[in-house]
């Protein structure tokens, strides 16, 4: 099984197809046989693409350390280090949720090795207040994972958070320590919202984002599409978080964008 070393830790990876390539980000307590092979992503795709799939540090079979330091930022140096690990300069990037905001901070940071991105189920907040709500609210779900039952998880997201990590073979103290990783992270890069609609409007490969019409996160769907030049938004409708990613019309759109900016 192939695995590369990024700092002592191990992260667990494949390839699937030929042409060009497409590095693929899965959720949060997801991995990628759940996220992209049970939902037909990579018979989807793999005919015309390479794809790079991983799992995240504290995901599926990589490694899972349970100390906040190991995740934040580090998750974005597994993938720009995988890429080099397989003398890859450039690729596509399509990323779910979790997926989606490393792609999103990869797109801000190191736009140089990004050929196009793809965000589903990414929500782009802009406003004080659902910023300052966001983050109580990963603090609950980081508590929901520490604790011992999910009996003592009474938030109902945070609830439905734990109970769908139990649902997989997930280790619960390393995720809650990818949650710690990206709060602090988040909290000490945060810039404020006015910086941040000026850099988005600074990107400049092809961006495409995709949601369900009733995702769960709060937010603007179409924020990211209106501020990126030439971005561009679909929603999946009646589909929510969850139910959005296995859907038809969702792997007929991203298909449809991968042919059109990798054949110009």
């Amino acid at each position: 099984m192939p695995y590369f070393d990024n700092d002592g830790i191990k992260i667990y990876y494949e390839i699937e197809g030929e042409g060009p390539p497409v590095v693929m980000i899965h959720g949060f307590s997801e991995n990628l046989e759940d996220n992209w092979k049970e939902k037909n992503w990579v018979e989807t795709l793999k005919n015309n693409y390479q794809l790079i799939l991983l799992d995240c540090r504290g995901h599926g079979k990589s490694d899972k350390p349970h100390g906040d330091s190991y995740y934040g930022q580090k998750m974005m140096d597994d993938i720009i280090k995988l890429m080099e690990h397989l003398s890859i300069e450039k690729a596509n990037f399509f990323g779910y949720s979790m997926g989606a905001n490393i792609t999103f901070r990869l797109l801000l940071t190191k736009p140089e090795i990004i050929i196009s991105a793809i965000l589903g189920g990414f929500v782009l907040t802009l406003s004080e207040k659902e910023i300052s709500k966001d983050i109580e609210g990963t603090k609950r779900i980081i508590e929901a994972f520490k604790a011992e039952s999910i009996d003592q998880v009474k938030k109902p997201m945070a609830r439905a958070f734990r109970m769908i990590a139990e649902s997989g073979d997930n280790d619960l103290l390393a995720l809650a320590a990818v949650q710690a990783g990206w709060l602090k992270d988040w909290t000490e890069t945060m810039t404020s919202p006015a910086q941040m609609r000026e850099s988005l409007k600074k990107i400049k490969v092809p961006v495409m984002t995709v949601v369900g019409s009733t995702e769960i996160f709060s937010g603007d769907k179409t924020l990211m599409a209106q501020l990126v030049p030439d971005a561009c938004h679909f929603q999946i409708q009646g589909k929510d978080h969850l139910s959005a990613t296995s859907d038809p019309k969702f792997h007929m759109v991203v298909k449809a964008f991968l042919d059109f900016v990798n054949n110009q």
